[in-house]
């Protein structure tokens, strides 16, 4: 037995090694166990990694097993930062994707559509048989009215309501329609209307007269209560028209809710009810699944919480979901810095380039607007628009030159009408031509919208010309009007004649998307599925003032643009701000909304996203 003054020499020895060896091993980098230590600035002691989700040093692999050198530990696992679409460069940054596409990591990220669908702005859709994209994006098939629309093999098709039937490429009512009287294609002459399938001198049965069609007005979606008075037709349902009072009727899977036909499981902005808007936020989509609202980020953010963020430069998400940089500092590359790079400014917490950055660009602060179909960017500090597929930068609207009016072909290619006709614009391969659409009644004749019923240079035909001291009356050349007034070489009805209404010489004219009408006095009625407002034929489905009715105008939201879509009024915020209750708000700095919608800090300060004192 050892004397106990010598047993405590040895028990001090002992102590003093152990102190000797943890001092030792300090400094060459041997650790005793620093598990559950905070990490400092992403870095933890040799053999140690840092797990960005907790921002805790941890032993590769602890509990999952031994990670290889290109993998971080994220949640208790090893995981590629690089290729993880849970955690995709920083850990809990969450990649999403839309309906039919997977959600894919590439260092940043991204969506892959599934086979047979094709991404779409934000969606990834079949364009072989989606309606508003059929055959390509952004190509919508026009409603002519009267009918369901289809897309079938990427042509769009019509499904006609009975009692109409097809006719060129429309839904015709043989019964009045003077164009397509009794059959297609048979058009009453001029001065006669279609009335139960057969050209007369006047409607029977108590119909009205409307444009030479004979109509009930008190049933006619068309003419509901009076002649030109038409009911708007929502997306997803149909104009009715009951003792003269508009009304609509949805399609099946569809509520009626205001003025429009939705689908309340799947409706961003009727969202489990009607009203119910879901809140988008800053670089992504609002989505709406089994009533329940959602989102979806871009190509390029990750999904972190209710949020979508740039997992390089989100102060409140610096590398990892939930890590915030300390006040003063900066997120920079995924790392909190005290200061910024060359070339990079300090917006708010983010290291961000200024002449490149859509939120930023040009200084802090100035966020660029977002453009419809397309999405705003930023170039030498100035901003711009990056417009979606099938669309073009047209002076900063994204247009599509296969259908558009004002840019038909190319930006500035402006369609010009005629006499007696419309201009259009008909998509001509991937692009558009501009072209005629006569009037009814009249003919397209090298380019000119002429009534070959009165028209002497092209009587009966297009190439028919009468004689010297010759007239065209009913598509012949005669010596005499008869029972019609001769105005010039034309016998004509100044009671039906666009171009000799109620005297010879006056001339119908009629606003985009209408055709001019005689009944003694000028006026006009518009092309369906557009309705009149005042003196304007507008698209209540889409137009901002006459959002699913005349005069609803959707409301102007600061740092953000209305919108109309499907009849209901929605909004599009300036780059880099999220839609919170109708508002758009920078969630860096709101107080009501600090980091995500709904955040409200109490009595603090939100900084980068964050309630600080």
């Amino acid at each position: 037995m050892l004397p106990r003054t010598y047993a405590g020499a040895s028990l001090l020895r002992v102590v003093l090694a152990l102190f000797a060896l943890f001092a030792v091993s300090c400094q060459s980098g041997l650790s005793t166990d620093l598990s559950g230590r905070q990490c400092a600035s992403g870095q933890c002691a040799a053999g140690y990694t840092c797990d960005l989700a907790s921002n805790i040093c941890v032993r590769p692999g602890a509990e999952s097993g031994a990670c290889s050198e290109d993998q971080t530990v994220c949640d208790g696992k090893c995981v590629s930062l690089g290729t993880d679409a849970e955690n995709c460069n920083g850990c809990g940054f969450q990649c999403t994707a839309p309906v039919h596409g997977q959600a894919v990591c590439a260092g940043h990220c991204g969506v892959v559509c599934d086979d047979g669908y094709t991404a779409c702005g934000a969606r990834c859709i079949d364009t072989t048989t989606d309606v508003d994209n059929c055959g390509g994006c952004g190509q919508k098939c026009v409603d002519p009215g009267g009918g369901t629309l289809t897309c079938v093999a990427s042509t769009c098709e019509i499904t006609c309501d009975a009692p109409l039937a097809r006719c060129n490429g429309a839904c015709a009512d043989f019964s009045s329609d003077p164009s397509n009287c009794g059959a297609c294609g048979t058009v009453c002459p001029t001065g006669q209307v279609c009335s139960n399938g057969q050209c007369s001198d006047t409607c029977t049965g108590g119909k009205a007269n409307c444009s030479a069609a004979c109509v009930d007005t008190t049933n006619s979606s068309a003419h509901c209560g009076s002649c030109g008075t038409a009911c708007p037709t929502p997306e997803h349902g149909k104009s009715a028209c009951t003792d003269s009072i508009c009304s609509i009727d949805c399609d099946n899977g569809y509520e009626s809710c205001g003025d429009s036909c939705v689908d309340v499981e799947s409706d961003p902005l009727n969202c489990g009810a009607c009203s119910t808007v879901c809140d988008v936020p800053a670089y992504g989509t609002a989505t709406c699944i089994a009533g329940t609202c959602g989102i979806t980020c871009d190509q390029g953010f990750a999904k972190c919480g209710g949020v979508c963020v740039s997992t390089d430069q989100d102060p409140s998400n610096c590398g990892s979901c939930g890590h915030a940089c300390a006040d003063g500092e900066a997120c920079s590359g995924g790392v909190c810095k005290l200061t910024c790079p060359m070339a990079q400014s300090n917006c708010s917490g983010s290291c961000v380039a200024v002449v490149s950055d859509p939120q930023n660009c040009g200084s802090c602060g100035a966020a660029c607007p977002t453009a419809t179909n397309g999405a705003p960017a930023c170039g030498a500090g100035t901003c711009g628009v990056a417009c979606n597929t099938g669309f073009a930068d047209c002076g900063g609207s994204c247009v599509d030159l296969s259908s558009d009016l004002k840019n038909c072909g190319k930006c500035g290619a402006s369609c010009s009408g005629v006499a007696n006709g419309s201009p259009v614009c008909n998509k001509t391969g991937t692009t558009g031509a501009c072209d005629v659409a006569c009037n009814t009644t009249y003919s397209k004749c090298s380019g000119a919208c002429v009534d070959t019923q009165s028209d002497s240079q092209h009587c009966g035909t297009c190439t028919s010309v009468c004689g010297v001291n010759q007239v065209c009356r009913a598509g012949q050349c005669t010596t005499d009007c008869g029972t019609k007034t001769q105005c010039g070489t034309s016998c004509v009805n100044l009671g039906s004649d666009t171009s000799n209404c109620g005297k010879c010489g006056t001339t119908c004219t009629a606003p985009a998307n209408a055709m001019p009408v005689c009944t003694g006095t000028c006026s006009f009625q518009c092309n369906l599925p557009t309705i009149r407002c005042s003196n304007l034929c507008v698209d209540s489905t889409k137009d901002i003032h006459n959002c699913g009715a005349c005069g609803k105008t959707c409301p102007s939201v600061t740092n953000g643009t209305p919108t109309c879509t499907g009849s209901g009024c929605g909004v599009l915020c300036n780059a880099g701000l999220s839609l919170c209750s109708g508002a758009c708000v920078d969630i860096s700095k709101d107080n009501k909304n600090c980091g995500g919608c709904g955040k409200s800090c109490s009595g603090k300060q939100c900084s980068g996203g964050q309630c600080q004192r």
